[in-house]
């Protein structure tokens, strides 16, 4: 999936909200937008690239329909803007079409229909110039867990500081969505900023902001607290989200997210796109390697074509079965990594507040954190894509 086969929804009407979730259908997918914001469509519209856009439009509130459609018309003409309804009314349609609108969908027409008219209209969609910067940035990696009892903040931050001592002279982000009131992952780091006051005002964010805001805590590298409610997650928060993000992605050479558990489908909607990397993590036990599978069935359409998807055992112990690859066929997912549970050094590491990489480098777990991060970086890309996983879910 590509930034072009996102589709946003400028629809406020929950009833034709859900008919539009119901009938869009992959290779497509739905990033919805309140109509109250055009700054925030515009955003929205520039962060995706998208070239279709749907407007609601009724009676009630047309003006302010009509005045989306010509903005988007005229602010990016190379985008088809199509006009969702109720029920068919031919001046509404007439009037729109003025505005610059070039098709409309009326709620309840056959939904097959409506899948055909909006592939056509994605084919003859007029080009524009950043088509070739579609999902541009592809250096985003989410770490997500099969379950709440699996510490995905440790990985996290183990990851990131493996990957700047790795590229020392690139920029890296890491974003702790689980933070403790006492700070950031588990380091000795404090910083008031936090990605609820980038939500905020994310069209402030520059490097400016980032360089004053966010000190960095190794050089090239700096955290950030991203503790944010489940519902603001939702709507137009979503998209204020999609915006922030995809402005860091512009700013950090890798950006590399905690989503852990709790608002993990959350998160890997709104930026399953950009994801270089989603890894998800678990225990070597039978369940949760069922769960993984069964997150095939809803991860599988926010994810980028080129999102390659693996499995990092915690707590691998070649003693013990499942063995690692009976693990992988259960779950439907290639292991990139297997690390030991390696207590002692975890703790010391933990309550020192300093990365195991520095706090004990020779241990088992920094060893076998260090072939997970090579293997990233040197796994080819058609071995872990989003699309050979989905696959092998759907065969086994």
């Amino acid at each position: 999936m590509s930034d072009h086969d996102i589709v946003l929804s400028v629809v406020d009407d929950s009833g034709l909200e859900t008919w539009l979730e119901r009938v869009v259908e992959e290779p497509f997918r739905l990033e919805q937008v309140s109509r109250t914001d055009l700054t925030r469509v515009l955003r929205l519209l520039e962060a995706t690239t998208a070239h279709v856009v749907m407007v609601e439009i009724s009676d009630a509130d047309l003006d302010q329909s009509l005045a989306i459609i010509t903005a988007l018309t005229s602010a990016r003409p190379w985008v088809t803007v199509i006009t969702v309804c109720a029920r068919a009314n031919q001046e509404l349609l007439l009037q729109s079409m003025r505005a610059g609108a070039r098709d409309c969908f009326v709620a309840g027409s056959d939904a097959g229909d409506v899948r055909e008219r909006l592939r056509r209209h994605q084919l003859l969609r007029v080009g524009h110039y950043d088509d070739r910067v579609q999902s541009a940035t592809n250096n985003l990696v989410l770490v997500a867990s099969a379950s709440p009892t699996v510490d995905t903040r440790f990985l996290t931050q183990n990851i990131a500081l493996g990957l700047n001592q790795m590229y020392p002279g690139e920029r890296t982000l890491a974003i702790d969505t689980q933070p403790s009131e006492r700070g950031i992952f588990y380091l000795d780091v404090h910083n008031e900023y936090t990605l609820e006051n980038l939500l905020a005002s994310p069209e402030t964010l520059d490097d400016t902001l980032i360089g004053t805001a966010l000190e960095e805590y190794r050089p090239g590298l700096r955290l950030l607290a991203g503790g944010i409610n489940r519902e603001d997650l939702e709507g137009d928060r979503s998209a204020d989200l999609f915006i922030a993000l995809n402005h860091l992605m512009q700013m950090f050479d890798r950006i590399i997210i905690n989503v852990g558990t709790m608002q993990r489908r959350h998160w890997v909607r709104a930026l399953g796109i950009h994801a270089r990397h989603l890894l998800i993590a678990m225990h070597p036990l039978v369940d949760q390697a069922h769960a993984v599978r069964t997150l095939g069935n809803e991860w599988r359409a926010h994810l980028g074509r080129e999102s390659q998807v693996g499995l990092v055992v915690d707590g691998a112990d070649n003693k013990v079965p499942p063995a690692t690859d009976e693990l992988a066929e259960t779950a439907g997912a290639s292991v990139v990594g297997e690390l030991p549970m390696d207590w002692q050094h975890r703790l010391l590491a933990m309550n020192a507040g300093l990365p195991i990489q520095e706090q004990s480098p020779r241990s088992h777990y920094s060893r076998a954190l260090n072939r997970l991060i090579n293997k990233l970086e040197m796994q080819p890309e058609s071995s872990l894509n989003a699309d050979s996983w989905w696959q092998r879910i759907r065969q086994g």
